[in-house]
C-alpha cells in the first residue's frame, strides 16, 4: 500500500502565474527570464513535476465530467453544460479543453526539454520525472482529439512564431502520440509508487490501453489490459458501496490512481457543481438526468440507488460523491482510474479483438454484475457482437455513472450521435467533435484552426 501523504500546492513562478496577452498563442505561453535559473537540482525537477500535478486536478475532474453532458447522462439548463447538451455552443465554449496546452502540454514539454540538458539529474529522479510528464502530455492528447479530433501535436516547447505555423493532427495521428506518450511513461515509472497519490506504471498501461480502443486497435490492447490485470496488485472492492468512504479513497485496492483533496486542498468547486444535498448551500446541483439514465439500470443494481436518486422535490443526487464532508469543507478525492474499468476494458477488447463473443470477457463482466446484486449473463443473451457491445456499454453506464467515462465510451463504438437522437435530440455527426474556440482560431491565419 502507498504511504499516505498531502501533494500540496507549490507556486512556481512559470507555472500557473504567467499570463497570456489576447494575442498570444496558448501553444507556447509566455516564461520569464529567470526559468532557466530555475532547473538545476534533483530537487528542482521534482517540485515542477508536483505543479504539474495541481495542474492536473482541473483536468482530470472538470474534463470527463464536462463531457458527460456531451454523452446521454447528463443535462442543464444554464452554463456551459446546457451548451455542452444542446449542442447551442458559445464560440468558446471548449475552452476548458483547449486549456490543457498551458496546463499540462506546454509545463510537460517544458520539463521534458530541460532534463535533456541538465547535468547532473540523478537517473532515478530523470526517469520517473520523465514518466511523469510523458504521462500527463498522453492525458491531454487524448482527450484533446476525443472532444476536438483534430488538434495541433505540440512536443517540445515552441514560439510563438513556430505555433501561428503549426496546423491540425489528425485524429489518427492525435490518438498515436497518446499512445508513444503512455507507453514510454510506463517504461519509465516504477510498478508500484510509494507516493498515494503519485502514478506508477499500470496507470500509464491504462490509458495506453484506452487510447488503443480508441482507434479500434483491440489486438494491441489486450496483452497490455492482461499485464495489468495479473500483475499490477490492485482488485476489485468486494462490496461497492465500501468504496464511496473516506477511509476508503486511502486503502482500498480497487483504486488505482485519483486526484488527492484535503482539508488544506478542498474540493469545494466540485461540490458546488455535482453535488446535491437538500439543505446544504455549499452543494449547488448544476446537473439532470438525461432520459433513460435512471431506467437504465436493471432491476436489482444495487448501483442506482447508490449512485443516482431524487430529493422530495424530485431534485436529482449524486450519492456516488456525498462523502467526505469536514465542517463546510469537502475532501473526498476523485477516482480517475479503478480496477473495475481494467476488468471490464479487458472484457471488451478479448472478444473485440477476437470478433466474436468469449467466454472469458462475460466471465469477467460477470463477477462486476454480481458484485453488483445482478446475475451472470450467458452466451444466449448477448449472440452477435453488438448484442455484446451494448452488454458492456450497458454494464460500464452503471458502473461509471459520474466518473466521466460514457463520452468515450460512446465514441469509442461510433455511438454517440444514434444515443442521443434514442433520447429525443436530432444530432447529425457534426455533434461527434467541438469546434476549437473562436479566441484561438482568432490568433492563427484564417482557416488553420477549422477541425
Amino acid at each position: 500500500m502507498k504511504n499516505i501523504i498531502k501533494i500540496t500546492f507549490i507556486t512556481l513562478m512559470f507555472f500557473g502565474t504567467f499570463s497570456c496577452s489576447d494575442d498570444f498563442v496558448d501553444l507556447a505561453p509566455i516564461t520569464y527570464a529567470n526559468e532557466a535559473d530555475f532547473y538545476k537540482t534533483d530537487g528542482d525537477f521534482e517540485a515542477a513535476i508536483v505543479s504539474v500535478y495541481n495542474g492536473f486536478k482541473s483536468p482530470a475532474t472538470q474534463i470527463p465530467f464536462n463531457m458527460e453532458y456531451r454523452a446521454d447522462n447528463l443535462k442543464f439548463s444554464n452554463y456551459t453544460y446546457q451548451e455542452l447538451s444542446t449542442n447551442v455552443l458559445g464560440a468558446n465554449t471548449g475552452s476548458f479543453l483547449w486549456g490543457m496546452y498551458s496546463s499540462l502540454i506546454y509545463p510537460t514539454n517544458n520539463i521534458l526539454d530541460r532534463l535533456e540538458v541538465t547535468e547532473g539529474i540523478t537517473s532515478s529522479v530523470k526517469d520517473v520525472v520523465s514518466g511523469e510528464a510523458l504521462f500527463f502530455r498522453g492525458y491531454a492528447y487524448y482527450w484533446l482529439t476525443l472532444g476536438f479530433g483534430r488538434v495541433p501535436i505540440v512536443t517540445s516547447v515552441i514560439t510563438s512564431d513556430e505555433a501561428l505555423e503549426l496546423g491540425l493532427s489528425s485524429e489518427d495521428e492525435v490518438l498515436a502520440q497518446a499512445v508513444a506518450d503512455f507507453q514510454k511513461a510506463a517504461s519509465l515509472l516504477p510498478a508500484t509508487s510509494s507516493v498515494f497519490g503519485k502514478l506508477d506504471k499500470y496507470d500509464a498501461m491504462a490509458f495506453q490501453a484506452k487510447a488503443l480502443m480508441l482507434q479500434n486497435n483491440w489486438s494491441a490492447a489486450v496483452p497490455v489490459l492482461q499485464e495489468i490485470y495479473n500483475n499490477s496488485g490492485h482488485q476489485l472492492e468486494p462490496v461497492w458501496t465500501d468504496m464511496w468512504t473516506t477511509a476508503a479513497e486511502k486503502t482500498s485496492k480497487e483504486f488505482m490512481f485519483q486526484v488527492i483533496y484535503s482539508e488544506l486542498a478542498n474540493n469545494n468547486s466540485f461540490a458546488q457543481q455535482l453535488l446535491y444535498i437538500r439543505g446544504d448551500n455549499t452543494t449547488q446541483e448544476v446537473f439532470m438526468y438525461k432520459p433513460g439514465l435512471f431506467e437504465s439500470f436493471e432491476d436489482g443494481d444495487i448501483r442506482r440507488d447508490e449512485t443516482l436518486g431524487f430529493d422530495i422535490d424530485g431534485i436529482a443526487e449524486n450519492r456516488k460523491y456525498d462523502f467526505g464532508k469536514v465542517g463546510n469543507i469537502w475532501t473526498q478525492d476523485i477516482q480517475v482510474l479503478r480496477f473495475t474499468e481494467i476488468q471490464l476494458l479487458y472484457a471488451e477488447a478479448i472478444s473485440m479483438a477476437a470478433g466474436s463473443v468469449q467466454q472469458q470477457s462475460l466471465d469477467l463482466i460477470n463477477e462486476i454484475r454480481n458484485r453488483a446484486g445482478l446475475g451472470d449473463l450467458v452466451m444466449a443473451d448477448v449472440p452477435n457482437m453488438n448484442a455484446f457491445i451494448e452488454a458492456v456499454l450497458a454494464e460500464r453506464r452503471a458502473e461509471f455513472v459520474f466518473e466521466g467515462k460514457r463520452y468515450a465510451d460512446l465514441k469509442r463504438h461510433n455511438l454517440l450521435v444514434s444515443k442521443l437522437n434514442a433520447i429525443g435530440y436530432s444530432f447529425d455527426d457534426s455533434y461527434n467533435y467541438l469546434p476549437i474556440p473562436q479566441n484561438e482560431k482568432d490568433k492563427v491565419p484564417d482557416g488553420l484552426y477549422d477541425n
